[in-house]
């Protein structure tokens, strides 16, 4: 029989085992996560923000919103599934497919050639870019516009100021 002080050792002996194994676990699961960060499955998104163009272009200036579904493959494809966006009021349904690339401190680039948007006429060859960071093992990320090309022409700042946030669903 184990007396009063034998019973105390070994239950304390048996409880620092279990908390040690639920804190190791929870170490290799956040270390796993941080190590391998990508952009991938079914994400809701929302952009928000102010578009401000110069003539002849300036017709969809004011407030922007653009909310939606995505599907990133992980291989660095996204396409959307539902989009709905609008300029200053000027409510558009839009698809569109994008390339991105992850690198491995969790930030990560999209390029979206030829965006449907309202202001350019249909045809003009476009690349809207994007900068993001992954955070919450890659279920979600912060993002922003960095760079418009129109034409193959980098445009300047044209002041237009948008920024979104994507939540893995």
């Amino acid at each position: 029989m184990l007396t009063r002080r034998q019973l105390g050792n070994t239950l304390g002996i048996g409880l620092m085992m279990i908390a040690g194994l639920r804190v190791g676990q929870a170490q290799t699961t956040s270390a796993a996560c941080e190590l391998t960060p990508n952009l991938v499955g079914n994400y809701a998104f929302q952009f928000v923000g102010s578009v401000f163009l110069p003539a002849p272009l300036n017709t969809y200036n004011g407030p922007f919103y653009r909310n939606g579904r995505l599907v990133a493959d992980g291989f660095g494809n996204i396409q959307t599934t539902t989009v709905v966006a609008n300029y200053a009021g000027t409510i558009v349904r839009e698809t569109f497919a994008a390339t991105y690339v992850v690198h491995s401190d969790g930030t990560f680039t999209v390029a979206i050639q030829n965006l449907p948007v309202p202001f350019l006429p249909p045809g003009t060859p476009s690349t809207f870019s994007f900068d993001g960071v992954l955070y919450n093992c890659g279920a979600s990320a912060k993002i922003v516009l960095s760079g418009v090309s129109v034409a193959g022409q980098a445009q300047p700042n044209i002041g237009s100021e948008i920024a979104g946030q994507l939540e893995r669903q």
